[in-house]
């Protein structure tokens, strides 16, 4: 694979990417983090698997059935849009500013054109590049040099440690939905549209599991050596 196979996304699921080569911490030499609470985590990444495996994968297959995947993929490209605060405002946190603009020039093609429901500005050819899935501020903390701490599982969310926890925190203040009201219509918005963005992100999932001799420890090593490519590039 290369570099990137796979992706954990703010949500706590999976996108693709690739950092699924290495499987075990041993084994795959890469960076590891401490895992202190690691019966908790095991604990809640079998909860996360069940839901995932039992719960959320069949009624997406029933979604899938009834809905078109052109209609799927545009609401895919409207939730990616929607977020584009939170792209831009961390590259400026990183002193990224070609960045930033990229994603403002990203923005306005796509809302000018489709309202951001087609990515018209995919393929446009950029001063800089930019990598898919943006920025955000867990990967500012990142770069400011502060470390993960340790390795925590949280129910449905996924993979996390206590800088990427304050990072989604920080990520709300530039999330459009923060600011909608009443709250119900905000959390159900952005529910639904990260369930309609499981397309990929089960099939992926579904393979580190059959793949992996321990599936909590290459979820954790992906984590790792995804947050790090991240933080890196």
């Amino acid at each position: 694979m290369r570099p990137g196979a796979v992706t954990v996304r703010p949500a706590g699921t999976l996108e693709k990417q690739g950092a699924l080569d290495d499987y075990d911490d041993d084994a795959s030499g890469g960076e590891s983090i401490a895992d202190p609470l690691e019966p908790w985590n095991r604990f809640w990444f079998g909860f996360n698997n069940f839901c995932y495996l039992h719960i959320v994968k069949p009624i997406h297959q029933g979604y899938a059935a009834v809905t078109p995947r052109q209609f799927r993929s545009g609401m895919k490209n409207f939730f990616f849009n929607l977020f584009f605060p939170v792209r831009f405002v961390n590259n400026i946190f990183q002193f990224r500013f070609m960045e930033a603009g990229v994603e403002f020039g990203r923005f306005i093609i796509n809302t000018t054109t489709s309202l951001g429901f087609a990515n018209v500005a995919k393929d446009k050819k950029t001063i800089v590049p930019v990598e898919p899935g943006g920025e955000d501020f867990g990967q500012t903390l990142g770069s400011w040099g502060i470390g993960h701490g340790f390795y925590i599982v949280w129910p449905v969310i996924g993979p996390s440690s206590p800088r990427d926890t304050l990072g989604r925190i920080g990520n709300l203040f530039a999330d459009p939905l923060f600011y909608v009201s009443p709250w119900e219509l905000a959390t159900g918005a952005e529910l639904y549209l990260r369930f309609n963005d499981m397309d990929d992100i089960l099939p992926l999932y579904e393979e580190m599991n059959r793949a992996a001799v321990d599936p909590y420890i290459a979820m954790r090593q992906a984590y790792v050596n995804l947050r790090r490519i991240q933080v890196a590039r």
